[in-house]
């Protein structure tokens, strides 16, 4: 891959990045019907309820399923000309902020280039700190580590700020980029939930 198509592909990888992170803090443009394979509960619980409605989020075609608090809000975003195609879920429960999304469509030769992980995993966390949403936050990253479901690459990052925490975990799949992101003060975070929505991740046939 040339250095131009290569800085190219980072963008629109950081770009989702930051856009996903971005949505932990803001409320989606516009709220989609088209969720399936939602679980929903009887009981009207909404997605900033006291107490949080764990419930199994599989959008149809899109790779995978995760866990989630609540029921979710949906924000797409397109680049590309529509050719790259970005879906992004977001709870708020317990002053905590989950987001879940994926970035869809990225040619595979590009992504499945010699070293394309290594790159990407090292450029993540600058690109985020730096981003203008967290710019004035002041986000440090104090710990990062692999991790990987199912042979698909991965990493996890840590975030603190002087009043806040942030966890982001992303994967790497063969066309697509997922990524999920907790936010939270630091005396409200909850471990448990915060892992429970981590380890819930599943790459799914489509």
């Amino acid at each position: 891959m040339n250095q131009k198509a290569f800085s190219t592909l980072v963008l629109l990888l950081c770009l989702f990045a930051m856009s996903s992170a971005a949505l932990a803090q803001q409320q989606p443009r516009r709220r989609s019907g088209g969720l399936d394979n939602l679980s929903l509960p009887s009981s009207g619980v909404s997605a900033a309820a006291p107490t949080a409605y764990w419930q199994t989020l599989a959008p149809e075609g899109l790779g995978f399923s995760v866990m989630m608090p609540g029921r979710p809000e949906e924000e797409s975003r397109d680049f590309g000309e529509g050719r790259i195609q970005m879906r992004i879920y977001r709870v708020k429960a317990e002053e905590m902020d989950y987001a879940a999304g994926v970035m869809l469509n990225f040619p595979p030769e590009l992504m499945q280039q010699p070293g394309f992980a290594a790159r990407y995993f090292q450029i993540m966390p600058e690109m985020l700190t730096a981003s203008t949403d967290y710019k004035e936050r002041r986000y440090k990253l104090i710990s990062q580590r692999d991790v990987s479901v199912e042979n698909h690459p991965g990493r996890q990052y840590k975030f603190d700020s002087a009043a806040n925490t942030l966890t982001m975990r992303v994967y790497l799949g063969e066309r697509s980029i997922f990524i999920m992101i907790v936010e939270s003060p630091k005396l409200s975070i909850s471990n448990d939930n915060l892992e429970k929505f981590l380890s819930s991740f599943a790459f799914k046939e489509n």
